[in-house]
């Protein structure tokens, strides 16, 4: 990887909306839901590039989540990526595993399993004293949200996307629509917020960051399954778009 700079275009746009749409101030501590994929990635390096100016002075601290929702080899090669980056970072690391065999069980999978991410998220800001949960969904992820929820014949309040920054509910409030309100949090901590800073690029932006400073990423896939209604928009439906 080369040495990042905060004066690439991305990096500037990420860290713009940071401050301006998420209100995150300068010395906060921010815990970055890191999966391995090139959003996560992307996310990391360029608030890796920002972090130490004297105008942000921010504490990073990467959160992986294991899901347990296919092989585990792949899911212990994409920590052990993650752990390996933050150290190379010099961030602090923290991980969670999740009950795969309960999220499969549900009759929402995706939606138990984002449930129990948030919740996993949560705790793990708590452990590290972060205010803020910060994940990478972009704009690409914003159309396919959108479009999901028009399919399914949302209400106008949904229709309006993800939020930039979401307080995060009480534990068990939201089920059935974790998507609106991020469905989870954790059963004490109603002042963790959840923050999207990347939903001003794209997925396009993602990777010709990386590409420009080198940094590889890992592939997860069960994106590629197209029997998943998000993976389906993203394939077959969002280049059309684009054309």
């Amino acid at each position: 990887m080369t040495m990042m700079t905060p004066h690439h275009a991305f990096v500037k746009t990420v860290a713009a909306a940071l401050r301006q749409r998420c209100g995150v101030e300068a010395g906060s501590s921010l815990l970055l839901a890191v999966s391995g994929g090139a959003d996560s990635v992307a996310l990391l390096c360029a608030l890796a590039a920002v972090a130490p100016g004297r105008r942000w002075g921010l504490r990073l601290n990467v959160g992986h989540v294991r899901h347990h929702l296919r092989d585990d080899a792949g899911g212990e090669e994409d920590a052990a990526f993650v752990e390996q980056l933050a150290q190379r970072l010099g961030l602090a690391f923290v991980s969670a595993d999740l009950d795969g065999a309960a999220i499969r069980a549900a009759s929402n999978l995706e939606a138990a399993a984002r449930r129990a991410r948030y919740e996993a998220l949560a705790t793990m800001a708590q452990a590290v004293d972060s205010q803020w949960i910060v994940t990478a969904h972009h704009g690409d992820d914003q159309l396919e949200t959108m479009l999901m929820r028009l399919l399914r014949g949302s209400a106008l309040r949904g229709m309006g996307g993800m939020a930039w920054r979401r307080r995060l509910v009480g534990k068990g409030r939201g089920d059935g629509a974790a998507e609106s309100a991020e469905g989870a949090g954790q059963a004490a901590g109603e002042s963790v917020v959840l923050i999207r800073p990347m939903l001003d690029v794209d997925r396009r932006a993602v990777e010709a960051y990386l590409r420009d400073i080198g940094q590889p990423w890992r592939e997860d896939h069960t994106n590629q399954d197209v029997t998943r209604l998000r993976a389906r928009l993203r394939a077959q439906v969002l280049p059309v778009l684009r054309d």
